[in-house]
């Protein structure tokens, strides 16, 4: 009886163990996105990223800072609705969206690494969201200063839960192949991304 205690102890500690490993889905470069005519500000800021980034301590803290701004969309033109602000602006208002907030986080950074995502905070949701995920001594962290104040290590995010469709690097970007079954959820009929 003990022995089979011991066993299924180890067993479970085991499991544990190796779901701190889970899979990070990191996606595969593609050459397009229906999202591209939108990342100019994107791309912008990621060109004028040459270093190296912030501390774990410097990140926390501009979470809780972004975290803090107020929550504001805009729906004037099509270009407002999918394009990120200029992190300037977002800091000028102490307020933005969720790809507002996850732009001026990526600026405020200066992680070259770091990605701009765009995917669903929850599979199935029916609007698009933003968020950033940066790695940090070897593990990838979603920072999402919309929905959280602090890093969410991204090993650990549920498989239903920040369900990445497409992310921009700074020279790159990626599609999220395993989760192929979302991008019409994107996409759709009429060629225009899901509203984030």
């Amino acid at each position: 009886m003990k022995i089979k205690f011991i066993l299924c102890s180890a067993a479970l500690l085991l499991c544990a163990k190796l779901s701190a490993f889970a899979v990070v889905d990191l996606g595969d470069v593609t050459s397009g996105t229906p999202y591209d005519r939108y990342m100019t500000p994107v791309r912008q800021v990621f060109g004028g990223i040459h270093g190296e980034g912030a501390s774990k301590e410097s990140v926390e803290a501009l979470m809780r800072q972004g975290r803090a701004f107020r929550y504001s969309h805009s729906d004037n033109t099509d270009l407002a609705k999918y394009s990120p602000a200029q992190p300037e602006q977002t800091a000028a208002r102490h307020a933005g969206d969720c790809k507002d907030k996850a732009l001026w986080l990526i600026d405020q950074m200066h992680d070259a690494s770091a990605r701009f995502v765009i995917g669903k905070f929850k599979r199935g949701a029916n609007v698009s969201h933003a968020w950033v995920m940066s790695q940090h001594e070897g593990r990838w962290w979603i920072l999402d200063c919309t929905m959280n104040s602090s890093p969410i290590a991204a090993d650990r995010a549920g498989e239903n839960d920040y369900v990445p469709l497409y992310s921009f690097g700074k020279s790159v970007a990626y599609r999220h192949t395993a989760k192929a079954g979302l991008v019409a959820d994107v996409a759709g009929k009429s060629k225009t991304p899901a509203r984030v």
